[in-house]
This record gives structure tokens, C-alpha cells and sequence, in this order.
């Protein structure tokens, strides 16, 4: 109870009765009830259903804390950016149980594949993620950083498994997942290219792979998933982001190739969603003979995968997309938005336009004007546009601005 009070006096500074609330609000600073618990985000618009909610339940009224916006730091995204999501020793602790766990498994595998996967593995890696999410919850309005230090060549796939993983879980959190699925995610992020283990570490450190090569190592979500498919302690997400990780949303993913319809029914939304963390890391972590992207480059370089009727080629789906943003945008881009004033972008109606004003609440939906129509013919009166008043529309691309010495 003193854990509580203590609370308590720190919150309640400003108190918002419930009658007041209206559908459409908005605060300034994350909201909470009498007993510290978050109700809503900062910026996020209150609905019918939690007002019905917090009345059907005798909650009186929410409060929070005016000083709080103080304690921000100075940056977009409200994140504070000298606090990482995760420490430095809890990272090197998540590789270190990946590299034993994918060494055991490969040794196994020479043995058994029937016994490659024990069910200590799951039960300790199931107990990691776990307490990686407790770290999470105490740090959630910090940054992260994706491991990038490499001691061998063998860390690479540790590495990236446990980047996939640690986001995995974080934005399950972020997106306030049920505890079971943001622990599947961080589980089944772990052991998402589990299939590798089958492929020799001869080819897997090649830098320059043959064609035969690169087939075998595709493979490899169905070989990771028919480890697992029978485990009895695996859960069934964790299997499906083994599995269908490779998809993508125009039917060139792999190992099954599903088209737009089929991807979005027969992929779950949380595989979808590890998708896009796989693809992220791919590009922010990457082999020694490739350059990584930034934060903001590697943003910019996914939405451009963004779904959009006039795409011929495309890899995700925009409300996945926009799902991955609103939770990780900020976290990963040291607080700072990854589209700036005056980028020159491509909504999804074909249209092109400037950006005037960017949105906290939809990074997606920021005010922009339009300057050419669908047939990318420059229009005689340009015209501005506040997207976030229309939810179905959205940016699908960014054009990398020019350098230039000239001057305007």
C-alpha cells in the first residue's frame, strides 16, 4: 500500500473527472487512475468505449502530472534519450543465451533433429524474456539502439536474433499486447531463424554466396518450423513467426509465396509485425561486406514497402506498417520523427505532396500539399491537406531529397 500512496502523491497533482471526458480529448502527458496505473498515452484520443469503460467501473476520475512534460527531453517524439530501453549488460546477456542456445541446437541437430529443441530451451528462454519485459516496462519512454558489436562472424546471427527479439518484445509492449503474445513475440523473435542452424557456418560466413547457397539458406523457415511444429511447449506464435516471417504482402515472400488476400488472412498480425522488425534489423545490422542504413534511412527505405494500389512491388501492409511506427518510430530514431517538413512524399491515391506539418499521434498523417495529381501532373492550385482528418489515407513513399549547391 505505501508503493500506492507514494504514487498516488506523485499523480495527482491535476484531477479529470470522468463525467467531463469526452470522445476526442486529448492530454499533453500520459493519464492515469488513482492508483498509478497508466489508463491512457499522452496525445492519444480518448473513445466512447473507455469513458463507458472507466464508468461501468466506478472509476471517478483520472489524473496526471503537470510537471511531467518537464522531465521530457527536448525531441519529437517525447522519449527520453539519454535512458536506453534495455541496458548494455542485459543485451550482452540476451546474445550470450542466443549463441548457447543455437550452438546446443546445432550440435543436436548432428544427433537428432527429433531432440534438437529441449524443453529446457524453451523454459529458459520463455523465463529470459520475461524478465527482459520487466526491464522493458520500467524503461518504456527510453531509446533503443540495435547491437551492432561484432567479436566474430558467428555473432552475427546472435546478434540479429537478439535485436529481433529485444523489439519483439518491446513493441508488443508498446502496442500494449496481452503479456502472452509480447512474450511470444520476444520468444518466437529469438527463434526466428532457428532454421539456420541446419546450414553450415562454411556458407552461412561466405560473403559472396552462389545462387545454390542462397536457395538453401531460404529454406530455412521451414526447416525452423518442422523442429518445432510438434513441440509441445512452443506456443503457436512463436511457431507462425518461425514459419512466415519471410512472407511478404505481394506474394514474393517465401516459403509459401501467399498474395495480398491470403497474407493478410492466413499471416497473424503479430507475424506480420515481427516481418517488418526482421527487416528493420536486416537493415541497421548487417553482414561486414554491407553498409548499414540509419535509423531514419531504414524507416524511410521500409515505407517506401508500404502497400499502395499503384505499386507493382511492395512488402507490407500500411496498417501494419503505421503499427510498427506508432510504437517503435520514436523508440528506435532517438526521439526524433523519420519523415521532416518539406520532404517530398507519395500518398496512397497516387498524388504528390510536400510535407507542411508532421503528427505525433499518426507519423503517417502529417498536413501536407498537394502538387500533383494521381497522374503526377503538376496541379494549377496546390492544395493543403490535413490527412490525419481521413485514417485511409497515408504515405507510401519519401523521395530522398537532391543534394545541391545551388541556391534558391
Amino acid at each position: 500500500m505505501a508503493d500506492s500512496n507514494e504514487t498516488k502523491k506523485s499523480i495527482t497533482q491535476v484531477r479529470i473527472p470522468t463525467r467531463t471526458l469526452r470522445p476526442g480529448n486529448r492530454y499533453s502527458h500520459n493519464v492515469y487512475d488513482e492508483y498509478g496505473n497508466r489508463i491512457l498515452d499522452a496525445h492519444t484520443p480518448i473513445t466512447q468505449t473507455l469513458i463507458n469503460h472507466l464508468l461501468s467501473n466506478d472509476i471517478e476520475a483520472l489524473y496526471y502530472d503537470p510537471a511531467s512534460a518537464t522531465r521530457k527531453k527536448d525531441n519529437e517524439g517525447d522519449v527520453d534519450t539519454g535512458k536506453p530501453v534495455i541496458s548494455e549488460n542485459t543485451h550482452e546477456e540476451v546474445v550470450d543465451h542466443t549463441r548457447s542456445l543455437f550452438d546446443e541446437i546445432r550440435t543436436n541437430l548432428n544427433i537428432s533433429p527429433a531432440i534438437a529443441i529441449s524443453k529446457d530451451h524453451v523454459y529458459s528462454t520463455r523465463s529470459m524474456i520475461d524478465s527482459l519485459l520487466g526491464e522493458i516496462d520500467e524503461n518504456e519512454d527510453g531509446v533503443f539502439s540495435a547491437m551492432t558489436k561484432l567479436k566474430t562472424l558467428d555473432d552475427f546471427y546472435y546478434v540479429h536474433s537478439t535485436n529481433v527479439s529485444v523489439l519483439g518484445a518491446l513493441l508488443g509492449t508498446k502496442l500494449e499486447l496481452q503479456q502472452d503474445v509480447r512474450t511470444a513475440m520476444g520468444v518466437g523473435g529469438l527463434f526466428h531463424d532457428i532454421g539456420m542452424t541446419s546450414v553450415s557456418k562454411d556458407i552461412l560466413h561466405k560473403l559472396k554466396k552462389t545462387q545454390e547457397e542462397i536457395n538453401k539458406i531460404n529454406l530455412h523457415p521451414h526447416v525452423g518450423y518442422k523442429l518445432v511444429e510438434k513441440h509441445q511447449y512452443m506456443h503457436e506464435l512463436e511457431k507462425r513467426i518461425i514459419l512466415l516471417h519471410h512472407e511478404k504482402a505481394d506474394g514474393r515472400g517465401f516459403p509459401y509465396g501467399f498474395e495480398m488476400d491470403h497474407y493478410r488472412d492466413q499471416v497473424p498480425k503479430e507475424v506480420r509485425l515481427m516481418s517488418l522488425i526482421d527487416t528493420y534489423v536486416s537493415l541497421v545490422f548487417t553482414m561486414p561486406d554491407s553498409k548499414p542504413m540509419s535509423s531514419q534511412v531504414a524507416l524511410r527505405s521500409m515505407l517506401n514497402l508500404v502497400y499502395a494500389p499503384y505499386k507493382k512491388v511492395f512488402r507490407f501492409l500500411p496498417e501494419d506498417f503505421r503499427d510498427f511506427i506508432r510504437g517503435l518510430g520514436f523508440t528506435v530514431n532517438n526521439g526524433k520523427f523519420f519523415l521532416s517538413r518539406g520532404d517530398v512524399v507519395r500518398l496512397n491515391t497516387g498524388e504528390v505532396a510536400l510535407v507542411e506539418e508532421l503528427s505525433k499521434l499518426s507519423p503517417l498523417n502529417p498536413r501536407v500539399r498537394i502538387v500533383k495529381n494521381s497522374q503526377l501532373q503538376n496541379l494549377k492550385r496546390n492544395i493543403s491537406v490535413d490527412m490525419l482528418k481521413d485514417y485511409g489515407s497515408y504515405i507510401s513513399n519519401v523521395f530522398e531529397r537532391k543534394k545541391s549547391s545551388e541556391t534558391e
